[in-house]
């Protein structure tokens, strides 16, 4: 049982080290143990200075201090981004017209469409993803590649984007404070302040752990988001950030 125990461990520590974050049902599907046991195991992991333990698992002891690269983001998250993105795309409507931001979670959403409906993005990833999709009517915002995000950016865009009411600009989040949603890069913080203008609905989707992370440019202020998608319920006081008319959807819950 012990050898057991302590072959666990270095299997989890070594999740924690590629992923940054396991949740507790990550680790019971990765080790093959119970719930119960899962959550021991992550309280003997962080009291032995292994991790840190969050609300939902466990995280690096350096997570949250830089913003990592798209390449490290798409390892994190993934039954949390497959429940986000299946409740996103149950806000899409065949006939309407969207924005599909360059979030990895959004990957998923890309990923996922199947309806007769149009898609601008300026992802090199989304645009990727729905180029396959026959139903959907693809617009890809040109410019040049940002290697490091995957967006494509110019400023004609932003003329382009404020000319179009869009049904709802579905929006990721490098970091989420009280005064708004901030992004690591100024002219991608341009697109998403033109959007926030322009679509009819704001639907921000993040991991509630963009909470605890930094980022230089702010996109748009908490008060122009109209649907927030996240993976768990808000605790009371992440809640009091946002207006009371704000629509809350936890993909977990």
């Amino acid at each position: 049982m012990t050898m057991y125990r302590e072959k666990r461990f270095e299997e989890i520590k070594r999740l924690l080290t590629e992923r940054k974050e396991l949740s507790i049902d990550d680790i019971m599907q990765a080790v093959g143990v119970s719930r119960d046991t899962a959550r021991r195991d992550v309280v003997a992991l962080a009291a032995s200075g292994a991790g840190r333990r969050t609300r939902g698992g466990i995280v690096s002891l350096t997570f949250g201090h830089t913003v990592p690269s798209y390449s490290e983001r798409l390892k994190l998250f993934s039954a949390e981004k497959t429940a986000m993105a299946k409740t996103a795309l149950s806000l899409i409507r065949p006939g309407g017209v969207y924005f599909i931001d360059d979030s990895t979670t959004l990957l998923k959403l890309s990923q996922s469409i199947n309806s007769e409906v149009t898609v601008y993005t300026h992802s090199l990833d989304n645009a990727i993803a729905l180029s396959v999709k026959g139903d959907v009517t693809l617009r890809i915002l040109g410019g040049k590649l940002n290697h490091h995000g995957r967006f494509f950016f110019e400023p004609a865009t932003l003329t382009q984007l404020g000319r179009i009411a869009f049904d709802a600009a579905f929006i990721g989040a490098t970091a989420i404070s009280k005064d708004g949603v901030y992004f690591p890069y100024a002219d991608d913080a341009e697109v998403k302040a033109t959007l926030a203008q322009a679509a009819r609905q704001v639907i921000v989707v993040s991991e509630t752990q963009k909470f605890k992370i930094q980022a230089p440019y702010r996109g748009f202020p908490l008060a122009a988001i109209d649907t927030l998608i996240t993976e768990r319920a808000l605790t009371p006081a992440e809640r009091q950030w946002f207006s009371p008319k704000l629509k809350l959807l936890a993909a977990n819950s």
